[in-house]
């Protein structure tokens, strides 16, 4: 089964940190605090999310991170993309042995893809603060 890795799960959590703060700006420490993830991580996922766009960053003494967008204009796949940075997919690759990739792989992690993409940072949040909502 595909999964989001640890550190997708990371920006995820701490993108929706933001969302809930608004369009004021928080320091990473900060987030660091409320969400449990390492703060030198935090940073690093931040600096990527940033060079993606999904966040906008100013530093001295009222700096922070916020979000560049709306939760709603942010997909699940871009924040994966962003953090990422080229992971290739498990399955989707050609060896020696077998000259053709194999297409069910290649299927499924098409379809995983698309409800990534169907996704946003929105119904993150919803979901947080109604559990009983239902994931389509």
């Amino acid at each position: 089964m595909t999964t989001l890795s640890l550190t997708t799960g990371y920006a995820i959590e701490a993108l929706a940190c933001l969302a809930k703060n608004g369009e004021i700006s928080m320091r990473v420490g900060e987030i660091a605090d409320l969400t449990e993830i390492p703060a030198p991580y935090l940073s690093k996922i931040f600096q990527r999310l940033g060079d993606a766009s999904i966040v906008e960053s100013k530093r001295g003494y009222k700096g922070g991170v916020r979000l560049a967008r709306p939760p709603e204009e942010i997909s699940l796949l871009e924040i994966d993309a962003a953090v990422e940075s080229g992971r290739p997919c498990p399955h989707s690759h050609v060896t020696q042995e077998s000259p053709r990739p194999n297409t069910f792989w290649e299927a499924f992690h098409q379809s995983y893809r698309e409800k990534l993409a169907a996704m946003t940072l929105a119904e993150v949040l919803a979901y947080e603060s109604n559990p009983s909502l239902v994931i389509s």
